[in-house]
């Protein structure tokens, strides 16, 4: 029987915290999306704020291995607009990742405490990457 694919969206954190580190449970997440374990839902809203984010000089991120990530996260994700207009979480911002997960039907990875204090959203699990991993692992 084949396993089902994990339908996911990944929150900035989780993409730019396996930027950075290599060792890391993000960064585990992000090589199950390259090799295709999993697959990311996205929209141009998130990686708008994705490649904002991971182009922070404070981060101190190898310029060609932005590229890879930013580059492979655009090529390995199925970009959507959303069909959802929730107002889930405090910090607005948040609410893209929700809409996504909404209108794709997958789980949201996040390091995010407002998602995070969620748990879930009408049918959408909310999961650190601790989480993940012990479900999908």
């Amino acid at each position: 029987m084949q396993q089902e694919k994990n339908n996911v969206v990944m929150d900035t954190n989780i993409v730019v915290s396996a930027a950075i580190s290599s060792d890391g449970t993000p960064a585990r997440i992000f090589e199950l999306f390259l090799e295709k374990s999993i697959l990311n839902y996205t929209t141009d809203e998130i990686i708008d704020e994705i490649s904002e984010v991971i182009d922070r000089p404070l981060l101190g991120i190898d310029k060609d291995y932005k590229k890879f990530i930013l580059d492979n996260f655009k090529l390995l994700s199925v970009i959507i607009k959303p069909t959802f207009d929730e107002d889930a979480v405090p910090d607005k911002d948040d609410n893209k990742f929700i809409n996504c997960a909404l209108s794709a039907k997958a789980d949201i990875i996040s390091g995010d405490s407002h998602l995070l204090k969620l748990g879930s959203y009408k049918g959408v699990k909310i999961l650190s990457a601790k989480q993940f991993l012990d479900k999908v692992l």
